[in-house]
């Protein structure tokens, strides 16, 4: 009876796997490529993931004999590196996917792999009709030209736009690009040429420009010569572009661009003097004009270039000569957004006279080594380097000595004879025969901009005063003075020391313009140029 009951269980346990079997089975539906009838709906995601959805019995019918191709043991390498586009068939609760490999430079190769990994190669002739739907976009180059505005090429998003692109057989197929109807604003601006570039030229451009609602005037764009303007104001500017339809081109069509142009007067240019002495200075002032579209010639070449600064009414720049600068006359060419201006100056001969250093050959050696020589270099490039403020620190203001008003005994651009060695020198600055420990004071108010101590120049403190302006305090203690310290006019910022080299107790002061050391007592006679 045990052994009855025990051959019971082992049959019953033999029979769940069966009973479970039974139980769980679903029949395999047929491949739905294999039997379209009653797939209702096609999505189709290409490789931008765009989804296309396809509920039209004839197109689902081509859809589904599409992926009906010839089974191969594999997939060629180089077809991994086509375009994708992914298939999802419903039928009812049922679905199935299949992935496409697809190149329009080779329309023959499709090649799919259904849900089980199974690998086909599709119908050559229904590949390229698939190519041909509207939905194979991303095989094809459907670039939309970019246009571009202004001085920084802003680009403009077209408001209106019909755009179609040519498929693997060379039927062109219209495509929908987003459009916009955001109004830009360009402030830097040229206004001859409003700074308009496309990626790809058009066949034919049309400019039109509004002034409110007014209608200036519309043109062909290769006619425009530029918007005149009395005052600084916005113009609505809009571009029609046209692309011919031609041979070796993957696309045309036509967009509408509209954009509102800040235009302002043309540029005004005014000098501050014709005539300077060697070591002077001259202003520059150029109205309703940018630094960045500023250029600047001179001919002969007078060895300094202007650094120009943006202001409210337009750009500054001060021009400096030096005790190098060879008298004479140069002219001046000064070019603003198709505004050419020429002006004549003359640089007068400034008399400069001499001093005889009675030194040890080794003193003069010592001092002035390849080494100290370096290092002056050095302390020069690193000060210049900095940018200058942007606007005078010391607006309104003269420059005033720097310390008690004393007969300078070494002046600005003076020749310096070493009689032991025989070497000359000229003089950048100008040395006040001052007793040591007296108070130096700022010549006007700046920022701090350098402080440290050369072999040469001994202890320095550089000043910054704005657009391209500096002074120099040589021969100091520096122990007062910070780099990035804000300092009025008449601050005590060091005391004089016999630091570097020279007579016992001389202070130095040098004023710099951009890179130019220039004449400090005309600038303290005369004040900064306007």
């Amino acid at each position: 009876m045990k052994n009855k009951f025990l051959l019971v269980i082992c049959i019953a346990v033999m029979l769940v796997p069966a009973i479970l079997a039974i139980v769980l089975y679903k029949p395999k539906p047929p491949e739905i490529v294999k039997d379209p009838e009653g797939v209702s709906l096609v999505t189709i995601t290409d490789s931008l993931s765009n989804t296309f959805t396809v509920d039209d019995k004839d197109e689902i019918k081509f859809l589904t004999e599409l992926a009906d191709g010839t089974s191969v043991p594999s997939i060629p390498d180089a077809v991994y590196n086509f375009k994708t586009f992914v298939l999802k068939y419903t039928r009812g609760d049922t679905t199935a996917s299949y992935r496409f490999y697809m190149s329009a430079e080779m329309p023959e190769q499709v090649y799919y792999k259904d849900g089980d990994d199974k690998c086909f190669k599709a119908d050559s002739l229904k590949s390229r009709s698939f190519m041909e739907k509207s939905y194979a976009v991303s095989l094809y180059d459907t670039a939309v030209p970019v246009l571009t505005v202004g001085n920084n090429s802003t680009t403009i998003q077209p408001m209106e736009i019909k755009w179609n692109y040519s498929t693997v057989d060379g039927n062109f197929i219209p495509i929908t690009v987003p459009s916009s109807s955001e109004i830009k604003k360009i402030d830097s601006i040229s206004k001859t040429t409003l700074g308009i570039s496309f990626s790809r030229q058009p066949s034919n451009t049309v400019i039109t420009v509004y002034d409110g609602d007014e209608q200036l005037y519309s043109k062909l764009l290769q006619d425009f010569t530029g918007i005149t303007t009395k005052e600084a104001k916005y113009y609505k500017v809009q571009i029609h572009a046209k692309w011919n339809e031609e041979s070796g081109q993957n696309s045309y069509g036509e967009a509408t661009y509209q954009f509102n142009a800040r235009i302002i007067p043309d540029a005004e240019f005014s000098f501050s003097a014709t005539d300077v002495q060697q070591g002077g200075v001259i202003a520059l002032t150029v109205k309703n004009a940018q630094s960045s579209g500023l250029k600047f010639e001179c001919t002969p070449d007078i060895n300094a270039t202007p650094v120009f600064y943006d202001t409210e009414a337009g750009a500054f720049a001060y021009l400096p000569t030096s005790y190098l600068t060879v008298p004479g006359e140069y002219k001046l060419k000064m070019t603003y957004d198709g505004t050419v201006y020429e002006q004549l100056i003359t640089v007068r001969e400034f008399k400069f006279n001499s001093k005889t250093y009675i030194n040890p050959e080794s003193v003069i050696k010592s001092v002035f080594s390849a080494e100290n020589e370096a290092a002056e270099e050095t302390m020069r490039v690193t000060v210049f380097s900095q940018q200058s403020n942007s606007g005078l620190l010391c607006e309104g203001e003269k420059p005033k000595v720097p310390t008690k008003r004393t007969d300078h005994k070494t002046g600005y651009g003076n020749y310096i004879t070493f009689k032991e060695t025989g070497g000359e020198a000229r003089h950048d600055g100008i040395d006040y025969d001052v007793s040591k420990g007296t108070d130096v004071k700022a010549v006007l108010s700046g920022v701090i901009v350098y402080v440290g101590e050369t072999a040469i120049h001994g202890g320095t403190v550089v000043v910054d005063h704005g657009n391209g302006v500096r002074s120099w305090y040589c021969r100091v203690d520096t122990s007062l003075a910070t780099v990035g310290q804000a300092v009025k006019q008449g601050d005590v910022i060091a005391r004089s020391n016999d630091s570097g080299f020279g007579d016992a107790s001389r202070f130095h002061l040098g004023i710099s313009v951009g890179e130019t050391f220039v004449s400090p007592l005309m600038m303290l006679d005369t004040g900064l140029p306007k």
